[in-house]
């Protein structure tokens, strides 16, 4: 019902009172049975807007759906690192009300924390591309009317006209741009050194779930200082796959 309950979250011994937690995830919470351990979405400035763990308001905790090695999000994300804006991720061990429920991956939420660490700003434009088996969220071209985008696209920062606006205008751009124009008029648009890493990370490591395979699962950054879009990883768990493995 994505309503957050109220509990309290001990980490290393201290306790942060009243955080909100509730059931997350897409394939991961619909596909298991009843009884299996789903993700974990953990707000932990719920009650008081102040209260942050290590600096993060919010706490991500993925039950690594369709990799029992638990290693596939952790792995790419340290390696994505190192080439473009990506989360960070590690393992904890989760204990509600006493009883052990095993290993998570703890994987930064791409939220106004994550860019202001990347890009030191927190008021930018982003988008989460969900799921979509259609490809209608890799940038492509519809209309110049943004409505046409809200079902490939959902924003997760301010909601604006010209937010979509701005979307539109490059995807239009990317439709139309003559070749001999992308590397002078586009890269005022579109990061393209960072979006050619996020593209050679998406092939080299065989992301199933991911831009290549079906135009999903990832994340659109406009920053507020050029309005530039920026393309971000999300989702790695099906990493590291070759032929569906």
């Amino acid at each position: 019902t994505d309503v957050e309950i109220p509990a309290n979250l001990t980490i290393d011994g201290k306790t942060y009172e009243n955080v909100g937690i509730r059931f997350r995830g897409n394939s991961s919470f619909f596909s298991l049975s009843d009884g299996q351990k789903r993700s974990l979405n953990i707000a932990v400035d719920l009650a008081d807007k102040k209260q942050q763990v290590h600096g993060y308001q919010t706490l991500n905790l993925l039950n690594s759906h369709a990799d029992s090695s638990f290693l596939r999000t952790v792995l790419f994300d340290r390696i994505a690192r190192d080439f473009i804006p990506a989360p960070k991720a590690n393992l904890v061990r989760v204990v509600i009300n006493g009883e052990n429920w095993g290993v998570f991956i703890n994987e930064q939420q791409v939220n106004s924390d994550f860019t202001d660490e990347w890009f030191q700003e927190r008021n930018g434009d982003r988008w989460k591309v969900p799921p979509d088996f259609s490809g209608g969220g890799a940038l492509s071209y519809k209309t110049d009317n943004p409505e046409d985008y809200r079902r490939s696209y959902e924003i997760k920062s301010k909601d604006t006209e010209e937010a979509w606006l701005a979307l539109v205008d490059l995807c239009r751009t990317l439709k139309d741009i003559p070749d001999e124009k992308i590397e002078t008029e586009l890269d005022g648009k579109l990061n393209i050194d960072r979006a050619l890493w996020f593209l050679a990370l998406d092939n080299i490591f065989g992301d199933g779930d991911g831009y290549f395979s079906r135009g999903s699962d990832y994340y659109v950054y406009r920053d507020a200082r050029n309005g530039r879009f920026h393309m971000l990883p999300h989702d790695s768990n099906e990493t590291f796959r070759l032929g569906g493995l």
